[in-house]
Order: structure tokens, then sequence, then C-alpha cells
């Protein structure tokens, strides 16, 4: 396990910095984006390295743009507070609505009692419910609260050996489907976030833009990491005893308040989430009311008002994201602000555009792919989302064609445990070694990052991004 601080990682970080420091500021750049591309050195292998847990060293981004003299502290905290932020920390807080109350975990046993027992059909309406949750609630959180659900199913396969393979399927399943279903909406990853928010402050990038993208992507994945793993498990065609979750259900009764309130205010604010830009123009409301950020907070102010959820179930939940997501923004806003990202842009602009768009967008998912098996897809989008929309810029291409696939592969980081903390979740459980989970996450990815780009390169082929 990582150790909670590492001096000598740390040590390399800030030296690696100041060597970027002490170079001459190169042809074309301003002093200022001399110290951006510092701050961007330090801010990568800051949270590539992770010497200090990810909240904590994403937190030291702000203050070394401050300390460099990119920026003052104004400046530097701003992005922390631009809505996507608090869009973010909505969906935080509506998980902790639903774990509280059991509703994620209701709807599973449903799907058990419904699928009578064959395990291609619990399979598949587990991997929807994670998939459609995780559009909405951050997906880590989702994960979180299946897969004790995955365990209780596969202790009721007869054959122990069947079992243990049910149940690596099952985690597995939960781990892809909630990476692959917050694909779908800018609150339901952090790297969503990063990247929408930028392309949001330059070109009005909001959350149906996004949906319109990755909703689709969603529905392409969904059934072939639903057709793939049994096969790559050799798993039979098995039966559940369904009598457990039928006595559970009976248990818990009918839907209670809380639940069904839960319910109707997810669905309102999805409503508005898709339909509040149109809803503001119709009715002449002041701009942004209804947009995605207010929604969500709002939706929570609701839950607390009906005692629904309060402050003590709300300081429990992740708030390292919130971090993460800001650090990403105001590293973004620097490199911005100096010009660094454009001067990079520059530099290898004329390498993309000797290119057809079909080998800009295979280089490009290819890389996020690689990268992603070994980084924290989190942070790596906050790295890759501010570079991408420069380049694409320099390069007279569509930034959103760069940026919007390139950080839908960097959801797919199935192979290891420090891709993404729902595969820390999944390693942690002991089900899945790490020769299973290497193989199997390869091979899924890869086919996921394959229906990815050709599904991108007909959009372009057909001028519809």
């Amino acid at each position: 396990m990582r150790k909670v601080f590492d001096l000598r990682r740390l040590l390399f970080v800030v030296g690696v910095t100041f060597i970027v420091l002490l170079l001459p500021t190169p042809a074309g750049l301003s002093v200022a984006g001399h110290k951006a591309l510092a701050l961007f050195a330090f801010s990568g292998l800051i949270l590539a390295l992770e010497p200090a847990p990810l909240p904590i060293v994403a937190l030291l981004v702000p203050i070394v743009q401050i300390a460099l003299g990119v920026d003052d502290a104004g400046g530097a905290f701003e992005p922390f507070g631009t809505p996507v932020v608090f869009l973010i920390l909505g969906s935080l807080f509506l998980a902790e609505a639903l774990r509280k109350h059991g509703l994620t975990r209701r709807l599973a046993l449903h799907a058990i009692v419904g699928s009578r027992g064959q395990f291609g059909p619990l399979l598949f309406a587990l991997m929807a419910i994670t998939g459609g949750l995780s559009m909405f609630v951050l997906n880590t959180a989702t994960a979180a609260v299946l897969i004790p659900v995955a365990i209780t199913i596969a202790q009721q396969v007869p054959r122990p050996e069947d079992g243990r393979k049910a149940l690596a399927v099952l985690i597995l399943a939960i781990g892809y489907s909630s990476s692959i279903g917050a694909i779908a909406t800018i609150m339901g990853s952090g790297e969503n976030a990063i990247a929408s928010g930028l392309l949001g402050q330059l070109y009005g990038f909001g959350f149906v833009d996004w949906m319109k993208y990755g909703l689709p992507v969603v529905l392409l994945l969904m059934p072939l990491v639903w057709f793939l793993l049994p096969r790559l498990f050799a798993l039979p065609a098995l039966t559940i005893d369904v009598e457990p979750a039928r006595r559970e259900i009976e248990r818990l009764g009918r839907f209670s308040g809380p639940e069904r309130e839960i319910i109707v205010v997810l669905l309102v604010s999805i409503s508005l989430w898709i339909a509040g830009g149109y809803i503001e123009q119709i009715l002449n409301l002041p701009a942004t009311l209804l947009s995605s950020a207010v929604i969500a907070i709002g939706a929570v102010a609701v839950l607390s008002v009906e005692k629904i959820v309060d402050w003590s179930d709300l300081k429990g939940v992740n708030w390292g994201v919130f971090f993460v997501i800001g650090a990403g923004l105001t590293l973004g806003d620097a490199l911005e602000k100096t010009g660094a990202s454009a001067w990079f842009a520059n530099l290898v602009a004329p390498t993309f555009a000797g290119l057809p768009f079909i080998g800009v967008l295979a280089a490009l998912i290819l890389l996020a792919f690689c990268v992603t098996q070994f980084m924290n897809n989190v942070p790596l989008g906050a790295i890759l989302a501010p570079v991408l929309i420069t380049l694409g810029q320099a390069s007279n291409i569509d930034p959103v064609r760069l940026v919007v696939p390139t950080i839908f592969a960097v959801a797919l980081a199935f192979a290891l445990p420090s891709g993404s903390a729902r595969m820390i979740l999944i390693a942690v459980t002991g089900v899945v070694s790490r020769r299973e989970m290497v193989r199997t996450g390869l091979i899924v990815g890869m086919a996921c990052a394959g229906v990815i780009f050709v599904f991108f390169y007909l959009l372009g082929q057909f001028g519809m991004i």
C-alpha cells in the first residue's frame, strides 16, 4: 500500500519544477507562460505520483500557482467556485441520500427477482442499474454501494468454483459499468466535469451537449461488456436462487416515504438538467436559473428540508473529488491566461495539421487508453483537457472533436487499481486476481476503445461533431 506521505516523491516533483523554471524561457513564450509550464510540470507529476493523498496534493496546485507568481489567490482559487464543481457536489450529496436509505440496494434486489435467477439477464440488469445511477451520481459511490450486492448474489451459486467466477464477473461488471455509465453526463465523473467546465467557459458547452455524445456511447458499450465478460471467464449457464432476495424485499416492505421522495427529486432533476435551458427561454426566466449546478444544489436543498438527508450525512461524502476538479480547472485557467497553452499548441500543431482526423483520433484514444491504466483518470483528465483544447484551436480542429473522445477513453481504466477508485474497490475485495484484472481489463477496454474510435470517426465523416 502507498504511504500516507512520501518525501522522496515530493522532492522529485519539486526538483523537476525548479529545473523547468531554471531553463531558458523558450522563444515565443512569455515569462508568465514559462512559470505556467513549471506549474504544469508540478501539477502533472504531483497528481500522477501522489506523494500525499490525492485531495491534499490537488490543493497544492493553486498554492504553487500563487508561489510562482502565475496568479494571485483570488485568481488561483476562483475556478474552485465554478458551477461544474457544485454540480459534482450535488451529485455526491444525492449519492449519499441513495446510500443512506438503501434505495440502490432495493433496486438491485428487484433486479435479482425480476431475472428469475437467470444469470445473463441478472448481469445485464445489475449493469443497467449501475450505469444508469452513475450517470447522475458519482460513479465510485455507485460502485461502492453495489459491490456488496454482487457478493450476496454469488453466495447463491450452488458450486463454489462457479460462484467464484460469477462473483468476479459481477464485481468487474459493476466496476466497468459504473465507469461507462459515467461517460454519459458531465456529473458522472471528475474528468468529465473538468473537460466540460473548460469547454463551457470557451464555447458554452453544457449538460445536453455532452450527453448527446455520451449517451449513445454508453448504449453501445454496455451490451458489449455484458457479452464479453462471462465469456472471458468461461462462465457456464447459471441459475441463482432468488428466494433470499425475495425475502429481503418482503422484509423491507413497500417503498418508504423518503425513498419515494428521492426518486421523485431525482426524476425531476434529470428532467430539468436536460430541459432547463429550454424552459428558461420559454418562460423568460433569468439566465442560468435552471442550470445544471443550480438544479443539483436545489435537489439537495429539497432533500434536506424534507429531512431525508442532514448535514451529518453530507459530511461523509468524498470531498476530495471537489479539490481534484478544482485543481484541474485552475491549471487549465493558468495555462490559458499566460499563453502557455497557445505556445505549446502552436509547437505541436504542425504535426497534427499534416494528419487526417482519423489519425489524430486514433493517436489520442490510444494515448488516453494506455496512460489511464497507470494514472488515476481524474487527474489525467485535468492534464489532458486544457492542452487538447488549445491544440485544437491551433490546429483548426474543433476542440470538442479532440477533448470528448479522449476523455471518454480516459474512463476505460480497467486493467490496474491505479487507474481509478472503482478498480481499487475491486482489488481490495481479493476476488479478482491481478492477472485476471489485467487480462480482462485490457481485452474489454481495448474493445470499448475501438467502439469509441469508430463512433467518433463516423460522426466526423457525417459532420455531426
